[in-house]
């Protein structure tokens, strides 16, 4: 008799834990030719040729109440490049962190840079390397670097985020 308060107050704590932590199943690839995908793909795009096209290795969205938030990597027109984008309500997709090919940055900027994605990530509610598989074993590896060797040159072209 005693042990069904205890087992009824564990399932209940299971249960209203479980929709707190985002898993896996949130995080999706939308659609080719979807109004999603377009918008993403227009803010990607920017003032570039719309004609120029993008090979994805990784595009993951995952939405947050009203609020969503994007991870893509691929090559386009200026070589490999991973962005983060996010959008509030209906308002347009922004573009907020990104690497890129060419360039580069030292450990202690890139440190700072990828804390500051991961920070973002996790007020959307999910995982980081949820959305963007790595990163938090990436910005392990960039702190660790950078007391090592504050001057190394070792990550790319950084946009957006904290430098």
């Amino acid at each position: 008799m005693t042990a069904w308060p205890r087992l009824l107050s564990a399932a209940a704590m299971v249960l209203a834990v479980a929709p707190a932590v985002a898993g896996p199943s949130s995080v999706y690839t939308p659609v080719v030719g979807s109004a999603e995908r377009a918008a993403i793909l227009k803010t990607l795009h920017g003032n570039d040729d719309p004609h120029f096209r993008f090979t994805f290795k990784r595009f993951c969205v995952v939405h947050d109440g009203q609020r969503a938030i994007a991870y893509v990597e691929g090559e386009g027109a200026m070589g490999w490049f991973q962005s983060i984008l996010t959008r509030d309500g209906k308002a347009a997709w922004r573009d907020v962190w990104g690497e890129g090919a060419g360039g580069s940055n030292s450990c202690v900027v890139g440190a700072r840079h990828y804390a500051w994605a991961v920070r973002l990530i996790t007020a959307y509610h999910v995982a980081p390397d949820a959305l963007f598989p790595g990163i938090t074993a990436r910005t392990r590896e960039l702190k660790r670097m950078a007391k090592t060797d504050p001057d190394l040159q070792c990550v790319g072209d950084l946009d957006g985020g904290e430098q």
